[in-house]
Order: structure tokens, then C-alpha cells, then sequence
């Protein structure tokens, strides 16, 4: 009998069998995690719900996104280069805000709409403001009377308020100025990551108390936010953008994609210091004239 031969034999069965039950527990083990995700995200849409918060549609697929980088740029420094207009350079050179000689006059109806969003990407796009073709239209915010655009790195938004033409409406729906930032010429570093879904990021949001009853959750956007900032480059990361409107005002929360992690990023989305005090008074003026006189003293320094 060759001893040596069912030796082999059995080491090797003994290995597959080990290997079998291996395989078995580490399914069972994902699909109980699965199974535990997967209710879990069922319990907090189902608490959301009884706590009138309405959510949007999620979803099915998984992105992958990598990090990218912005090289540091001195193009607001060239907005002598831009006509019919005059402003200055703010936030140590970070951000150019500029008062227009003529506004631009949006359509004639109340609410702010698809045919305005055109007319202000026309605008963009016919360099009336620099690096004209890096911006899109990204969202209109109501209560502000504000128009964001954002600049677009590896097709995707960067939201975090470092990156933007935020255009101002006086109480007639004309564009009477805007700021604009500018991040740099981004390239794409490293490989893609898995991010969480958009319905993990509200859940996150959710479990961190951070989305109120009797609300409403607008659908998820994928953006990049400034995550390093150095004086040569900076490092933008993706995060998941969230609009949560109540009958009184519209908050906006952003959950880091890749580790789940809230973010308090604070944004640009206001008006500054040089541009506010224009804006109330040509407010002002515009509630008692048809056709407000433009003060054109607002010169670069």
C-alpha cells in the first residue's frame, strides 16, 4: 500500500475542506453585514419618514472617484483684461469683486428660471469673467437672490465655496455684480476610490442629527471640497453636496464620499465686505426708481 500517496491525498482534502468552510463563513459573514447595512438603511428611512422628512430618489450605482489637484494660479490678478466693469482684488488676492456699468437683465418673470440660467451662461462663456469655460451653472439660492456658478474639475463641481462666480440680484432680478474665486488648473492624482452612496451620506447626516423633522432632502450631488491647502497647490477630495430645505430657509450639509466623515466647510456663498454695501444701497435705490443710476467709482486698488 503506498502510505506516502494517500498521505498527499488526505492533506489535500483536508486543505479543500478547510478551504470550503473558509469560503462559507467569510459569505455568510458579508452577507450578514450586508443584510444588517441594508436594514439598517430601511430603519432610518422608515424613522425619517415618520418624522416628515421627505427624501429624494436615490441612485443604484457605486462611483468611483480620485482625488484631484489645483495648481496655485495668479489669474484674478489679469481681471484688468475684463470690460464693461471695474472691481477689486479681496481675500489676498483669493477672490475679484466687481460692480457692473450696465446690469444684466434677466427675464421678466418673477421666479428665477431655465431661460435665466441661459442667459447668465452666455455671459460666462463669452469671457466676461476669467477661465470663462472651467464654470457651470450650479445652483440659485432664493433667500440671498444668488446665482453660483461653480468651476468643473474632472466633471465634477467644486462646492466648497473656493471655486466660484457667485453672481447678485437686485430686487428687480438684474445682475448688478459678482465675486469670483479661483481654484487653478486641476489634474486628476492617484487612482479612484469607492464612495459611499448618496442614501449613505443622508443616513450619515441623519444618525449625526443633522437633518431636522418636517424637512425636505433634495437629491445629492457629488462635489470636491478643499481638503489640503499649501501655498504651491491645493487637494480637493469628494464629498457629497445635500440641500435640506424647511418652510423658513435651505441649509446645506457635505458628507466626505470616501470615509463617511460630516463636514463643517465653511463656504464663500455670501456677500463680501466691498461688494455688500453696494448691494444695499442700489437695493434701496432700485425700491424707489424704474431705472437706478449705477455708481461706477468702484475701482480696482
Amino acid at each position: 500500500m503506498d502510505f506516502k500517496r494517500i498521505e498527499i491525498i488526505f492533506i489535500l482534502t483536508f486543505l479543500a475542506l478547510n478551504a470550503f468552510l473558509l469560503s462559507t463563513y467569510f459569505d455568510k459573514s458579508y452577507n450578514d453585514f450586508s443584510s444588517n447595512s441594508s436594514n439598517s438603511e430601511v430603519n432610518f428611512i422608515e424613522e425619517m419618514s415618520k418624522s416628515a422628512i421627505e427624501l429624494p430618489t436615490f441612485q443604484d450605482e457605486k462611483n468611483k472617484v480620485p482625488y484631484v489637484q489645483a495648481e496655485a494660479n495668479d489669474l484674478l490678478a489679469e481681471s484688468y483684461s475684463l470690460t464693461n466693469q471695474t472691481g477689486i482684488i479681496e481675500e489676498k488676492g483669493s477672490i475679484f469683486s466687481t460692480i457692473l456699468f450696465s446690469p444684466i437683465l434677466l427675464t421678466a418673470e418673477k421666479e428665477f428660471n431655465a431661460k435665466d440660467i441661459e442667459k447668465l451662461t452666455s455671459y460666462v462663456k463669452n469671457n466676461q469673467a476669467l477661465s470663462a469655460k472651467d464654470y457651470q451653472f450650479f445652483r440659485y439660492i432664493k433667500n440671498s437672490q444668488q446665482v453660483i456658478f461653480t468651476q468643473i474639475a474632472n466633471n465634477i463641481p467644486i462646492a466648497d465655496g473656493t471655486s466660484e462666480v457667485i453672481f447678485h440680484l437686485d430686487n428687480s432680478k438684474n445682475v448688478i455684480s459678482y465675486e469670483q474665486s479661483y481654484a487653478g488648473p486641476v489634474t486628476v492624482q492617484g487612482e479612484s476610490r469607492e464612495l459611499i452612496t448618496d442614501k449613505s451620506a443622508i443616513g450619515i447626516l441623519y444618525q449625526n442629527n443633522e437633518i431636522p423633522a418636517d424637512t425636505t432632502v433634495k437629491k445629492p450631488v457629488l462635489s470636491y471640497y478643499k481638503t489640503l491647502d499649501l501655498e504651491e497647490l491645493s487637494m480637493y477630495a469628494p464629498a457629497w453636496f445635500i440641500e435640506i430645505e424647511s418652510s423658513t430657509d435651505t441649509q446645506v450639509k457635505r458628507v466626505d464620499a470616501i470615509n463617511g466623515t460630516v463636514l463643517k466647510v465653511p463656504t464663500l456663498e455670501q456677500p463680501q465686505s466691498v461688494t455688500k454695501n453696494r448691494l444695499k444701497s442700489s437695493n434701496e435705490s432700485d425700491s424707489s426708481s424704474p431705472n437706478p443710476t449705477r455708481d461706477s467709482s468702484f475701482q480696482k486698488e
